[in-house]
């Protein structure tokens, strides 16, 4: 797989997970971020951020504890995926025994 083939998977993965714990996803367009919401949420403060490409999750630091604990959640699932991706190549590539 080529670095677009396995960012493009991750973040798909990344957008199934969100909408499991609840989450609307908005993307604005500008390819960098998307959003990610709740309708209980009640400002815009409470929202995620996660950037494509650095797969990683923004929150205010005044953000409701629900988003703050979602966000690690999010970003320990990329970091899980990212391992089992790096795993799975090198079996590819025959670096394992």
């Amino acid at each position: 797989m080529t670095k677009k083939e396995i960012r493009n998977t991750i973040n798909k993965a990344v957008y199934q997970f969100v909408e499991s714990l609840g989450y609307q996803v908005s993307d604005d367009s500008d390819g960098s971020y998307v959003t990610f919401s709740k309708d209980n949420f009640k400002t815009y403060d409470d929202t995620i951020d996660y950037h494509r490409s650095r797969q990683e999750c923004c929150v205010l630091s005044c953000a409701c504890a629900e988003s703050k604990a979602d966000a690690e959640k999010i970003d320990e699932f990329v970091t899980a995926l990212k391992a089992d991706i790096e795993f799975k190549k090198a079996i590819m590539e025959g670096d394992v025994e």
